[in-house]
Protein backbone atom coordinates (compact mmCIF):
# COMPACT_ATOMS: atom_id res chain seq x y z
CA UNK A 1 0.00 0.00 0.00
CA UNK A 2 3.51 2.20 0.23
CA UNK A 3 2.92 4.49 -3.06
CA UNK A 4 4.95 8.01 -3.50
CA UNK A 5 1.88 9.43 -2.59
CA UNK A 6 0.58 7.59 0.40
CA UNK A 7 2.90 5.97 2.91
CA UNK A 8 0.71 3.50 5.44
CA UNK A 9 2.46 2.05 8.56
CA UNK A 10 0.89 -0.68 10.56
CA UNK A 11 1.61 -1.43 14.00
CA UNK A 12 0.16 -5.05 15.35
CA UNK A 13 1.89 -5.98 19.00
CA UNK A 14 1.47 -9.92 18.74
CA UNK A 15 4.72 -10.75 20.75
CA UNK A 16 2.92 -9.73 24.24
CA UNK A 17 -0.38 -11.59 22.88
CA UNK A 18 1.55 -14.75 21.56
CA UNK A 19 3.23 -15.10 25.46
CA UNK A 20 -0.14 -14.49 27.34
CA UNK A 21 -1.93 -17.19 25.35
CA UNK A 22 1.39 -19.66 26.16
CA UNK A 23 0.92 -18.67 29.89
CA UNK A 24 -3.08 -19.66 29.47
CA UNK A 25 -2.24 -22.77 27.68
CA UNK A 26 0.19 -23.72 30.46
CA UNK A 27 -2.44 -22.51 32.92
CA UNK A 28 -5.10 -24.62 32.00
CA UNK A 29 -2.97 -27.90 31.77
CA UNK A 30 -1.61 -27.38 34.90
CA UNK A 31 -5.67 -26.47 36.20
CA UNK A 32 -6.92 -29.89 33.95
CA UNK A 33 -4.05 -31.93 35.43
CA UNK A 34 -4.87 -30.89 39.06
CA UNK A 35 -8.47 -31.69 38.56
CA UNK A 36 -8.00 -34.89 36.97
CA UNK A 37 -6.39 -36.09 40.02
CA UNK A 38 -8.93 -34.77 42.36
CA UNK A 39 -7.25 -31.29 43.94
CA UNK A 40 -9.20 -28.61 44.76
CA UNK A 41 -5.84 -26.71 44.22
CA UNK A 42 -7.09 -26.56 40.28
CA UNK A 43 -9.50 -23.86 40.42
CA UNK A 44 -6.10 -21.14 41.29
CA UNK A 45 -4.23 -22.01 37.86
CA UNK A 46 -7.92 -22.70 35.79
CA UNK A 47 -9.17 -19.17 36.87
CA UNK A 48 -5.42 -17.84 36.27
CA UNK A 49 -5.92 -19.67 32.90
CA UNK A 50 -9.27 -17.85 32.34
CA UNK A 51 -7.58 -14.33 33.18
CA UNK A 52 -5.11 -14.79 30.71
CA UNK A 53 -7.27 -15.80 27.96
CA UNK A 54 -9.31 -12.40 28.67
CA UNK A 55 -6.16 -10.58 28.10
CA UNK A 56 -5.45 -12.19 25.07
CA UNK A 57 -8.95 -11.26 23.95
CA UNK A 58 -8.83 -7.95 24.83
CA UNK A 59 -5.14 -7.24 23.33
CA UNK A 60 -6.12 -9.17 20.22
CA UNK A 61 -7.40 -5.91 18.14
CA UNK A 62 -4.71 -3.47 19.47
CA UNK A 63 -2.54 -2.00 16.80
CA UNK A 64 -1.48 1.49 15.54
CA UNK A 65 -2.07 3.09 11.77
CA UNK A 66 -0.36 5.73 10.86
CA UNK A 67 -0.97 7.32 7.17
CA UNK A 68 0.89 10.22 5.59
CA UNK A 69 -1.14 10.93 2.45
CA UNK A 70 0.05 13.51 0.22
CA UNK A 71 -3.27 13.54 -1.89
CA UNK A 72 -5.43 14.83 1.40
CA UNK A 73 -2.27 16.71 2.84
CA UNK A 74 -2.88 14.86 5.58
CA UNK A 75 -0.69 12.86 8.60
CA UNK A 76 -3.39 10.82 10.38
CA UNK A 77 -2.46 8.43 13.44
CA UNK A 78 -5.25 5.46 14.34
CA UNK A 79 -5.03 3.96 18.04
CA UNK A 80 -7.25 0.98 18.50
CA UNK A 81 -6.43 -0.27 21.72
CA UNK A 82 -8.31 -0.90 25.52
CA UNK A 83 -8.99 2.31 25.37
CA UNK A 84 -10.79 2.11 22.40
CA UNK A 85 -10.37 3.79 19.25
CA UNK A 86 -8.58 7.34 18.94
CA UNK A 87 -7.04 9.57 15.78
CA UNK A 88 -4.96 12.75 15.77
CA UNK A 89 -4.89 14.23 11.66
CA UNK A 90 -2.01 16.39 11.68
CA UNK A 91 -1.39 18.75 8.34
CA UNK A 92 0.84 16.49 6.38
CA UNK A 93 2.82 20.17 5.06
CA UNK A 94 3.94 20.49 9.22
CA UNK A 95 5.39 16.93 9.46
CA UNK A 96 9.46 18.36 9.43
CA UNK A 97 10.51 14.66 10.17
CA UNK A 98 10.91 11.47 12.14
CA UNK A 99 12.11 11.00 15.38
CA UNK A 100 13.06 8.20 17.98
CA UNK A 101 12.02 9.24 21.66
CA UNK A 102 14.45 7.31 23.72
CA UNK A 103 13.98 6.66 27.57
CA UNK A 104 16.56 5.35 29.32
CA UNK A 105 15.98 3.07 32.32
CA UNK A 106 18.75 2.78 35.31
CA UNK A 107 17.34 -1.08 35.52
CA UNK A 108 16.93 -1.90 31.77
CA UNK A 109 17.99 -1.00 28.41
CA UNK A 110 16.85 1.80 26.93
CA UNK A 111 13.02 1.89 25.09
CA UNK A 112 11.65 3.96 21.93
CA UNK A 113 9.08 4.77 20.30
CA UNK A 114 9.15 6.80 17.22
CA UNK A 115 7.11 10.63 17.26
CA UNK A 116 6.61 12.67 14.26
CA UNK A 117 7.79 16.32 14.59
CA UNK A 118 5.59 19.40 14.11
CA UNK A 119 7.00 22.45 15.14
CA UNK A 120 8.38 22.30 18.96
CA UNK A 121 6.03 19.21 19.24
CA UNK A 122 6.74 15.61 19.49
CA UNK A 123 3.39 13.60 18.34
CA UNK A 124 4.23 9.75 19.20
CA UNK A 125 3.30 6.98 16.58
CA UNK A 126 2.74 4.34 19.73
CA UNK A 127 1.22 4.85 22.97
CA UNK A 128 4.05 1.73 24.10
CA UNK A 129 7.49 1.92 23.78
CA UNK A 130 9.48 -0.44 22.28
CA UNK A 131 13.26 -2.66 22.61
CA UNK A 132 14.38 -3.17 19.18
CA UNK A 133 15.27 -2.10 16.03
CA UNK A 134 11.44 -1.01 14.75
CA UNK A 135 11.59 2.43 16.12
CA UNK A 136 14.65 3.08 13.78
CA UNK A 137 13.52 1.61 11.12
CA UNK A 138 9.79 3.17 10.97
CA UNK A 139 11.41 6.69 11.71
CA UNK A 140 13.55 5.81 8.57
CA UNK A 141 10.75 4.86 6.18
CA UNK A 142 9.11 8.10 7.35
CA UNK A 143 12.32 10.23 6.97
CA UNK A 144 12.61 8.67 3.81
CA UNK A 145 9.12 9.44 1.78
CA UNK A 146 8.83 12.73 3.36
CA UNK A 147 12.25 13.30 1.52
CA UNK A 148 10.86 12.10 -2.00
Amino acid sequence: MNRPDRLVIEHRPRSLMLMLAALAGVALAVGVDLAWHGSLWAAVPLALAFVLALLVHYDFPAHTTVTLDRTTGMADILWCDDAGLSRRTLPLHGVERAVVDTIRSHDGPAIRRTALVVGDRHHQLTRAFLSGPTPDRVAQAINDWLAR
